[in-house]
């Protein structure tokens, strides 16, 4: 027999995060420039209830969110979605294809979000799109590449900016709250769960803190803690700004915004406070496309120490204990892929695969609670009916509901994401080496 299945084997990477730092990573995923944005689309279908979409948003969130707390305890790895798959069906094709999902649309998003990037820059000084956002991606893999330590500080203070800027429009609005009616909506309640829908997305980010676990010290109490935190620190800023929006400005205003949060502030601080909200935008998705990039490569590296890529995308920098050889892989895709440009659409079939990965996920959960139900779990899910945990069954539901929202061509591309890991699964076949996983992904559970 081999080890327990929850026993934290000794890491390649450097543990250098505490409670602190994982959670300035854990906002940095979640927080990004697309709030800056979004409030202003979500305003038009929830109106002056746009605040109770983003906390819909956040309930809905908080099922998955708490799948991955026990699993991530329970499996403190990087490529953690390969782990939990692997782990609950010992078969190693569908931990490769969820893993794999979620490895494109992280490297996907950081081009997207590279774009955007470059796309806030060109309002303030003329700069070529396309060649801004490749310098983005190298300068940030260099920071990257430099060791965990080194980005985790700068994600710190870029978090605390993205931080700033939110609470900014709060403290622009905040005279003014009271003035409005916070239950309104043009369309009622569809309105409010046609926007839910909608803000869910800016929840999304909530999964990478998993793939910091083998760099994080005490990861089984660390990484549950910083998720959740994570989640409640951002759902209480989106809330309090959907408020503090439809305070300051019309929501019917907002709606017909690019820049609802600039234009909000601008009501009472003037130009200069679109300004300050222009630089915290830009800064903000700066640092999204920092932590895609961190998350990208950690994925990448634990595929390849797993066996699921070629064992030397595993390695790890003597010097910086960084995955030097998976993070400039991760820049080369994302390179690659700048040029197809539609933002829009590149976030649409992100989505769609982070939420087919969501769903497996809350799967892989219940299956272990069925088959497993005496498996150390140094932190458990609350809320259980016998082996079914709730939370994780409701995190199911939602995300195949959620599922259901997509247009065919969005649906059409995302199942394009499996399709081609399936293929990369069948290329590298009979090529792998067998892993530490693998010792442990036949043997039954204990039941």
């Amino acid at each position: 027999m081999g080890a327990d299945p929850g026993t934290i084997e000794r890491p390649s990477l450097r543990r250098e995060a505490g409670l602190f730092q994982v959670v300035a990573y854990g906002v940095g995923n979640i927080i990004g420039a697309g709030i800056y944005v979004l409030v202003g689309d979500a305003s038009g279908l929830a109106g002056g209830a746009v605040w109770l979409a983003f906390l819909l948003g956040a309930v809905v969130a908080l099922f998955t969110g708490l799948s991955y707390a026990e699993l991530a305890a329970t499996y403190p790895k990087a490529a953690s979605e390969y782990v939990f798959l692997g782990r609950a069906y010992g078969n190693r094709a569908l931990s490769f294809l969820t893993q794999w999902m979620m490895l494109v649309t992280e490297i996907i998003a950081a081009s997207a979000v590279a774009l955007g990037f470059a796309g806030y820059l060109s309002t303030v000084v003329r700069v070529p799109l396309i060649p801004t956002a490749a310098a983005l991606l190298v300068m940030l893999t260099v920071v990257a590449s430099t060791g965990i330590k080194q980005s985790l500080k700068l994600n710190t203070v870029l978090s605390i900016v993205a931080i700033g800027g939110l609470i900014v429009v709060v403290a622009a609005g905040i005279g003014k709250i009271g003035s409005v009616s916070y239950v309104s909506s043009p369309t009622g309640i569809p309105g409010v769960l046609a926007a839910t829908v909608l803000v869910f997305f800016a929840y999304i980010g909530f999964d990478n803190i998993s793939n910091l676990s083998e760099e994080t010290k005490d990861p089984q109490k660390t990484i549950p803690r910083a998720l959740l935190v994570s989640l409640a620190l951002s759902t209480v800023l989106y809330v309090i700004v959907g408020i503090a929006s439809v305070s300051l400005v019309p929501w019917s205003q907002l709606a017909g915004s690019e820049a609802p949060l600039a234009l909000a502030v601008s009501s009472v601080l003037g130009q200069s406070g679109s300004d300050i909200l222009t630089v915290a935008a830009l800064l903000t998705t700066l640092n999204t496309v920092l932590v895609l990039l961190l998350v990208s490569s950690r994925i990448i590296y634990g595929l390849g120490r797993e066996g699921g890529l070629p064992k030397p995308l595993g390695r790890v920098n003597q010097k910086t204990h960084a995955p030097l050889i998976a993070s400039l892989v991760t820049l080369a895709i994302a390179l690659a892929v700048l040029p197809l440009g539609q933002i829009g659409a590149i976030a649409k079939v992100t989505s769609f695969g982070s939420l087919l990965t969501f769903a497996l996920v809350n799967l892989a959960l219940l299956h272990l609670r069925r088959v497993a139900p005496h498996l150390s779990r140094p932190f458990k899910v609350p809320f259980s009916i016998g082996w079914v945990s709730v939370t994780g069954l409701l995190g199911l539901v939602s995300c195949l509901a959620l599922l259901t929202q997509f247009d065919l061509l969005t649906a059409a591309l995302g199942m394009c994401l499996p399709a081609s890991g399936m293929l990369l699964d069948f290329v590298m076949k009979g090529k792998r080496e067998i892993t530490a996983l693998d010792a442990t992904l036949h043997q039954p559970h204990e039941r």
